[in-house]
């Protein structure tokens, strides 16, 4: 799905973009959070935005995406390298980092998407030090139009309705994302399931703003 989104995903980030809120929410998050010259994991860096910013703020940075496509808009973005670009295997299950490498991880909206939450909760905990923090962004159940989306999505499992969306492609990729989106839990489930990976759940550092329909979810790898 991402592949086939990598070439406009970027203007989602541009002034007056879809994800203008994301952004800021995670650029505020890592400059007064982060330690000068810490190191950075973006976890599904799409097309690169976040990392960049945080290199731009002075942090060693490392964005890694699955998505092919994306993660070659996002090199082609950064000409003078200031960020490490990191292919994924699709069928990973341990990423490629030392233990204990990095200062934070940012998830932004990623965690929706992944087939087992609690592993790649894991995985961040063990490539965080002592102390790392993990900064992610997931769907909020409780904003109404995530209860919409949670009606709709259903429908994308019927023949006849999958018919009809392809003669409106914008309908049948907001289909699509519905299908993907699979992990929408409320934010004790996420709380839960970050103990159970030994990450300790943290007040959040910075508020939300109107980015309502996302909830901000910080954690951290107890020293």
């Amino acid at each position: 799905m991402f592949n086939t989104r990598a070439a406009a995903w970027s203007a989602f980030y541009a002034p007056g973009g879809n994800f203008t809120g994301r952004l800021a929410l995670f650029n505020t998050l890592i400059t007064k959070h982060v330690p000068a010259g810490g190191r950075m994991l973006d976890l599904g860096c799409g097309s690169g935005e976040i990392a960049r910013a945080g290199a731009a703020a002075g942090l060693r940075v490392t964005g890694c995406d699955i998505s092919e496509l994306m993660l070659r808009s996002a090199i082609s973005r950064d000409p003078q390298r200031e960020v490490e670009w990191v292919q994924l295997d699709t069928q990973w299950r341990r990423l490629p980092f030392a233990t204990g490498s990095f200062d934070a991880v940012v998830a932004a909206s990623v965690l929706e998407y992944v087939d087992e939450p609690s592993v790649v909760l894991s995985e961040c905990a063990r490539i965080l030090r002592p102390g790392g923090l993990l900064a992610c962004t997931v769907p909020d159940p409780r904003h109404p139009v995530r209860w919409l989306e949670s009606v709709v999505s259903p429908c994308g499992r019927v023949p006849a309705v999958g018919v009809a969306a392809r003669r409106w492609p914008r309908l049948e990729n907001h289909l699509t994302y519905l299908q993907t989106s699979r992990q929408r839990h409320m934010a004790r489930w996420w709380r839960a399931a970050a103990r159970q990976a030994g990450l300790s759940p943290v007040p959040r550092p910075v508020q939300a703003g109107g980015y309502s329909r996302l909830r901000l979810l910080t954690f951290k790898r107890p020293r």
